[in-house]
């Protein structure tokens, strides 16, 4: 699949350059019958600004109709970064279970290489969904670890597969086998008609410019955790900005640690980081990088720079970032046109994201006080605890722009 930026190392000094791209593909999941997961949803085909190294498949059906019906997947574990399985009350968006790679229990006689380094490629798994209450003794290879549940309240369950930095479309295997179970014999059956998930349907973004994107100084907040299909394993740090064609926005910070090994993954700070940037007009992502793209070394701080791709000092700001250690520059081309024909405009949403990030971590972003949507900056009741450079210190970026000439000046 064709990445949407250019990736270039033009120094020692790891100064880099990400761009955007305005053209993207769609790929087609396998066509074995049996596969109910539909499309590929990626960055190009789903809002809510998602990372451009992950993808995600979306499963759900209607239990009215399905009364006595759950669900049996089985599959081989993906080469991947990150996979988890996320279920959802799909009427509301709100997430009611989950089961990350780590804790994913693997069949008799196979392993999790997501504990432990292999060479295999056929390790297998079989999760479980099942209505609270079900008798878990109906279901031979059924392990308590492996289940999730949905209550009685529940109306419509969706179940959403994500990957990050899988191997290939698919992780390198076919996408997990869904079967129905008979909650009452424990018998193997066809899976329910799969619906439309409402995780799938586009949202339009909730464009309204703010007083506050004009501002120099722009402090990074953590956001809520959300009540519409959000990702249960992952925290993010975002901010909010406009940034004109004559302007340049930059921010620093020290990068969460991340393993060498999947030995390390338990009790890792984060399982992996990137730096996103979308748009506020239609909340899709354009530009990003991820952890183990850049030259960097623990514990210092790394620079990213942001600048229009149709500044007019361009080549002079790409000439002075390679004056700064650890930097790394994106363009925005606010030109570009979305799939509604609408320019993305230059009012930029920017988000770090940290995978399973380690809630005890005294520089965690975990450890913040979230801080809702609309107008996030009028949101800040406790800066100490609400704004990144004051709650974590170095590991929190702050934002701060510039004209071109004012930059320019500071690294001349």
């Amino acid at each position: 699949m064709r990445k949407i930026f250019k990736y270039l190392v033009l120094s020692a000094l790891a100064i880099t350059l990400f761009s955007c791209d305005s053209k993207n593909d769609n790929p087609t999941p396998p066509s074995d019958s049996s596969n109910l997961w539909g499309t590929t949803y990626y960055h190009a085909n789903l809002g809510a600004y998602p990372d451009i190294y992950s993808k995600y498949w979306v499963y759900a059906y209607d239990i009215t109709k399905n009364p006595n019906v759950g669900l049996r997947i089985t599959g081989i574990y993906p080469k991947a970064r990150f996979f988890s399985f996320s279920i959802y009350n799909d009427l509301k968006g709100e997430v009611i279970d989950g089961i990350d790679d780590v804790n994913l229990t693997p069949d008799e006689g196979y392993i999790n290489p997501y504990l432990t380094t292999t060479d295999s490629s056929n390790n297998r798994f079989t999760i479980y969904l099942l209505k609270e209450g079900t008798d878990l003794a109906l279901f031979a290879d059924a392990k308590e670890e492996n289940v999730c549940y949905f209550n009685s309240s529940v109306e419509c369950v969706s179940i959403c597969l994500r990957q990050y930095l899988g191997e290939g479309e698919f992780g390198g295997v076919e996408l997990p086998k869904i079967e129905g179970v008979d909650l009452t014999t424990g018998e193997i059956i066809a899976a329910p008609t799969a619906v439309t998930s409402k995780a799938t349907i586009m949202r339009d973004g909730n464009f309204v410019p703010l007083e506050s994107d004009q501002a120099t100084e722009v402090p990074f907040l953590l956001s809520p955790r959300g009540e519409y299909f959000p990702n249960n394993s992952t925290d993010y740090l975002y901010c909010r900005t406009q940034l004109t064609t004559d302007q340049v926005f930059t921010f620093s910070f020290i990068p969460t640690p991340i393993p060498s090994c999947v030995e390390e993954y338990q009790g890792a700070k984060a399982r992996y980081w990137s730096i996103c940037i979308g748009s506020v007009m239609n909340t899709f992502s354009y530009c990003s990088f991820y952890d183990r793209m850049l030259e960097y070394k623990d514990g210092e701080k790394i620079t990213v720079v942001v600048v229009s791709a149709n500044n007019a000092k361009l080549a002079d700001v790409k000439q002075a970032v390679q004056t700064i250690p650890y930097s790394y520059l994106m363009e925005w081309d606010e030109e570009i046109v979305d799939n509604q024909g609408r320019k993305i405009s230059d009012i930029i949403t920017v988000l770090y994201r940290n995978i399973l990030p380690d809630k005890t971590w005294q520089y965690s972003m975990s450890t913040m006080t979230p801080t809702p949507y609309g107008d996030p900056y009028n949101s800040i009741t406790d800066a100490d605890k609400q704004m990144a450079h004051k709650a974590i210190g170095d590991y929190g970026p702050l934002g701060r722009k510039y004209t071109t000439d004012e930059f320019l000046k500071m690294y001349k």
